[in-house]
């Protein structure tokens, strides 16, 4: 009953989300789903099964039914850096009770990593299927991813690969990640300059 509501109000933000970004250009994909029960369990617990803690003593969540913040996600996929602000612009005017914004990057100017826009937005009650209040604790927001091509290019395979795994990788397999992330972080943004170089050079062309 609780997935069916999860899922219910899944498909209707997807549908607003749909909405909203009617008529911009460069959107791969939208897409949303529910956290799955061994994803919940795992960003809820230590590598021991235990509650995560945020401090000595503090749980991480103390009610985890109600505060995991992506047991509803989305995700807005675009060609190209340049249309991220647009995309966001346009969903901040949609969703205009937005809890939490944060651009995920490598924190070291020399490092590649993982890249992505994060918004938290509250469930509009319009959005809440019949039978969410009274299906006990439910998430009062969901998540919103918004990256290009090759940032989900390079984030999907590693999160599954590495993200996933409890376990400290080796030396030599970070480095690979590095060096993959590193390609990636390039062609983002080649990507990106050849696009702006033939907009100027095109300026009436269907771009």
């Amino acid at each position: 009953m609780r997935f069916q509501l999860l899922s219910g109000a899944a498909r209707q933000l997807e549908a607003r989300v749909v909405e909203a970004l009617d008529g911009i250009a460069h959107i791969d994909r939208i897409g949303f789903r529910v956290k799955g029960s061994d994803s919940f369990i795992r960003k809820c617990t230590d590598e021991n099964g235990n509650p995560k803690r945020a401090g000595a003593g503090a749980q991480k969540y103390v009610e985890p039914l109600e505060e995991v913040e992506d047991q509803i996600a989305g995700r807005v996929l675009v060609f190209f850096r340049g249309d991220l602000e647009i995309v966001e612009s346009r969903i901040r005017e949609w969703f205009a009770a937005s809890v939490e914004f944060s651009r995920r990057e490598p924190e070291a100017n020399a490092a590649f990593g993982y890249e992505s826009d994060h918004f938290v937005f509250v469930i509009d009650e319009h959005m809440k299927p019949e039978g969410w209040d009274a299906a006990g604790p439910m998430p009062t927001t969901f998540e919103l991813q918004v990256r290009t091509l090759f940032m989900h290019a390079y984030a999907e395979p590693q999160h599954d690969l590495g993200y996933k795994s409890r376990n400290q990788l080796p030396p030599d397999v970070e480095r690979q990640f590095a060096w993959i992330a590193a390609s990636a972080w390039g062609a983002d943004r080649t990507m990106n300059e050849l696009y702006d170089q033939l907009s100027e050079a095109d300026p009436g062309g269907n771009r």
